[in-house]
């Protein structure tokens, strides 16, 4: 065996450099591999903390469509985020200006009238009314009787205070004072910060629809109405759909379809029906559902000065469209009606505000009318159309509903005849009643 040696021992000098300079290659391409996998796995680790494992789409969906596995889910989060949020409404009845409370008031503030409904309209995203009568101000003469209504300037900042923050202007006084009065009146509501839409005071702004953004959504408001008490000159200047027979009511679902197609959700305010009665209209039941069938989500109506039934309306495609036929009064000051019966002369002085809830599903894609309720108010005055106060009716009592000035010509306004009759007309809804 000592005979015997490992081979390397007998190699020349030149075979052991060789050898020499191969293992220091190997030993450095077994070092710059080991660099490269390190500096991989080090990007890799980075990316993975931030949910990140392949380059990001500036379109949150195309990112969605190249992602798949573990990646699919981290990018939907972050579309997710980027997407709208849900939006609370509040809409409401008629802004209703009559004789009595012009005479109150005067061109000041309401003083205390709103204290008990503000809280309601704050807790809100968004309030909507329909402002029956123009802010023409005091320059246009200030009446609130017959086809002649004109409210103060300072109406429009007391729409303010009380948090309505969007109104519907297409109805059937809208031409009480002619263009002029829809001049003041925009103008007016666009110094009190006060958005709204369905009147015109300009050829290039007639027919538009308002988009507001809020919480990321999109949401288009409409407005139309049936027609004006004096003729709509010029014939741009409001929103009428005349009938559901007219070709004027065609310009209101394209404009729906239109409004669908640029908001990701859609309100329209219809001014419609027949006064002082629950019963619907063909009219009413007809063009609902076609402004369902074109996209509406959410239709709010006015103008029988009483609350009328609430349903909803399905589309073609399943979906579902809150409809409110009627609202009543926000404000109103009127006892014995002339052309009410003793019933309707007691509702008259009952609205209803309702609020709802527009959700965004399907990542955005698509809103939802969630949270539905409903919370009937009455329009307290005493004493000969003094001590305005409107308020909650489920905060009413007997004692004040018997110092209500309408109770003098009717026995039957009675608090249990107001939550009976609110309970006929909402009940066969199913959306909840702020009464008890």
């Amino acid at each position: 065996m000592s005979s015997s040696s490992p081979k390397p021992a007998h190699r020349s000098k030149k075979s052991r450099k060789k050898r020499a300079k191969k293992s220091v290659r190997i030993a450095g391409i077994t070092l710059l591999l080991a660099v490269v996998c390190l500096s991989a796995f080090l990007i890799y680790q980075t990316l993975a903390k931030s949910g990140k494992t392949a380059p990001e789409s500036s379109d949150p969906k195309t990112a969605m469509q190249s992602s798949s596995g573990n990646n699919a889910q981290s990018t939907s989060a972050s579309a997710a985020s980027a997407a709208p949020e849900p939006v609370k409404i509040t809409a409401i009845g008629d802004v209703l200006l009559e004789e009595p409370i012009l005479n109150y008031f005067g061109s000041g503030d309401w003083k205390d009238y709103m204290d008990d409904i503000r809280p309601i309209l704050q807790e809100d995203d968004l309030t909507i009314a329909n402002q029956e009568v123009p802010i023409g101000g005091e320059e246009l003469g200030i009446e609130g009787i017959d086809f002649q209504f004109n409210s103060p300037n300072a109406t429009a900042k007391n729409l303010a205070d009380t948090s309505i923050e969007f109104v519907s202007l297409a109805n059937n006084h809208a031409m009480d004072r002619g263009l002029q009065g829809i001049i003041n009146t925009e103008a007016n509501l666009d110094a009190a910060g006060i958005g709204h839409t369905g009147a015109y005071s300009s050829e290039e702004e007639a027919g538009s629809f308002e988009i507001r953004e809020i919480n990321g959504m999109k949401i288009a408001i409409l407005s139309t109405t049936y027609g004006t008490n004096k003729p709509v000159d010029p014939a741009w200047s409001v929103n009428v759909f005349q009938s559901v027979y007219s070709d004027a009511s065609d310009k209101i679902i394209a404009d729906i379809q239109e409004a669908k197609k640029q908001a990701d959700a859609v309100i329209v305010c219809v001014h419609w029906g027949i006064e002082f009665t629950y019963e619907l209209s063909d009219e009413q039941t007809i063009l609902s559902q076609a402004m369902a069938d074109a996209g509406a989500d959410v239709i709010i109506g006015n103008h029988p000065h009483c609350i009328q039934p609430a349903e909803w309306l399905t589309r073609p495609d399943g979906s579902k469209t809150l409809c409110f036929y009627s609202l009543g009064n926000f404000i109103a000051s009127a006892y014995e009606v002339d052309r009410a019966s003793e019933l309707f002369q007691n509702m008259y002085e009952v609205g209803a505000v309702a609020q709802f809830t527009l959700t965004p599903v399907e990542n955005g894609t698509r809103v939802t009318v969630e949270d539905v309720q409903l919370i009937p108010i009455v329009n307290h005055f005493e004493g000969d159309y003094s001590y305005y106060r409107l308020m909650p009716l489920k905060d009413y009592s007997e004692d004040l509903a018997a110092k209500h000035d309408q109770r003098s010509f009717s026995d039957q306004f009675t608090l249990e005849t107001l939550k009976d009759q609110v309970h006929q007309v909402f009940d066969p809804s199913g959306i909840p009643i702020l009464l008890d």
